[in-house]
């Protein structure tokens, strides 16, 4: 079963970027009631080791990479790995222009219907086994109508605004997945999906209230993995359990 990955990346971003300095905010602990200043990255974190820990995971597996590039790929280090990938320039300037320009490349491509499809940003590290997992939830549940995150999202388990909130949990040969509300602007979807939610992927602009809606009117479920078989690199929001800094340190490409 292929994977197609649309991995969108902008020249804006300095490479050497970690999140210190100037780039931090507030972060607010609604289980204790304190507030602190972080800085939003985590010290270890650049994006040019989140593309390479990509390149590793996907080493001799059935996965095609599309590098959607929003500007020159000449002027930052992605022109270091144009073997790696196929081309797709665009001009957005925004991330939801960015979003809906990757969501029309992939479903004008020609694909088998049983193909996935992997929208992913520029700032998450994989676990290594990650594709044979994936794999297993549509292997198994063929034509699956449902969004499927690798990102185990860490607010699920420390926002106030989620101690109520009740999942399903199920298992998947290797990997245990529960169902979540809503996930970032990163996931895993089946070529029907690809074409029946359009309208709404590119119309809403909030991830959350996107996948809110599309349950609402479309029954449409998001699952997660337990553990995380990804991270979004953003400080005190790490999928949980998990040593990212080692996995990061491991990148070898």
């Amino acid at each position: 079963m292929k994977i197609n990955i649309f991995y969108r990346h902008y020249n804006s971003v300095d490479d050497r970027f970690n999140g210190q300095g100037k780039h931090s905010t507030i972060f607010n602990d609604e289980s204790t009631g304190e507030s602190t200043k972080v800085p939003i990255r985590p010290k270890w974190f650049n994006y040019e080791d989140c593309f390479r820990n990509l390149l590793d995971t996907i080493k001799g597996k059935d996965v095609e990479l599309h590098l959607i590039m929003d500007g020159d790929v000449e002027e930052g280090f992605m022109k270091n790995y144009k073997d790696h990938f196929t081309l797709h320039t665009i001009k957005a300037g925004s991330d939801q222009t960015s979003f809906n320009k990757t969501w029309e490349i992939a479903k004008s491509l020609e694909t088998k219907d049983d193909e996935l499809f992997y929208f992913l940003e520029n700032d998450y590290l994989h676990v290594s086994h990650w594709v044979d997992n994936i794999v297993d939830v549509f292997e198994i549940n063929p034509g699956l109508m449902h969004y499927v995150s690798l990102y185990d999202h860490k607010d699920k388990y420390i926002l106030a605004s989620y101690k109520d909130l009740v999942s399903r949990v199920v298992i998947f040969k290797n990997q245990h997945w529960r169902s979540t509300p809503s996930t970032c602007g990163s996931f895993i979807v089946g070529k029907s999906l690809l074409k029946e939610d359009y309208d709404i992927q590119t119309s809403f602009k909030g991830d959350h209230e996107k996948f809110l809606h599309l349950n609402n009117i479309r029954d449409r479920a998001v699952l997660s993995p337990i553990p995380s078989l990804s991270t979004h690199c953003m400080s005190n929001l790490e999928a949980p359990i998990i040593n990212w800094e080692t996995i990061n340190d491991k990148t070898k490409i």
